[in-house]
């Protein structure tokens, strides 16, 4: 597979905008640990964004497609809808994982590595760069200089 350059930068300016909001105390639509999410109330507030949705690179790189979560409750008394599923404009239904790796080129492993949910946006950062430069298995999750209380990271 060729990794979709031109998107990757996409959904990394994504992140990093959704970020910053993050750090200002903003409501974000970036939630990492979520292929895709909504408050059952879809109420604004410091922990949900105002259109009430959010998701992880994945789960935008669906949306920007013209994909549409399929929102369920996951357990009784859920405070969340998620999502694990999307159906995209020509009615397909599709998961938002594999839709993801197809729609940027990745392989299985970049993908995982892309996608994993203990990513902060230093590790996105890192692996965005690598997948482009050809890594076929970047190391998921933050490294050395990536967690957010190390010094530089403002997470």
């Amino acid at each position: 597979m060729t990794p979709n350059h031109a998107e990757l930068d996409a959904l990394l300016a994504w992140a990093e905008g959704e970020h910053d909001k993050e750090v200002q105390g903003l409501p974000s639509e970036w939630d990492q640990g979520t292929w895709a999410a909504s408050r059952t109330n879809l109420q604004p507030s410091a922990q949900s964004p105002s259109c009430g949705t959010a998701c992880c690179i994945a789960g935008k790189a669906v949306a920007r497609q013209g994909g549409v979560f399929l929102l369920e409750q996951p357990f009784a008394g859920a405070t969340r809808l998620r999502a694990d599923y999307a159906e995209m404009p020509n009615g397909r239904r599709v998961m938002i994982e594999t839709e993801a790796e197809e729609i940027l080129g990745l392989t299985r492993v970049q993908a995982d590595a892309l996608f994993d949910a203990d990513n902060t946006i230093a590790s996105i950062r890192r692996i965005v760069q690598e997948i482009k430069d050809g890594v076929e298995e970047p190391e998921a999750g933050p490294v050395d200089g990536e967690w957010p209380d190390d010094e530089d990271e403002d997470y």
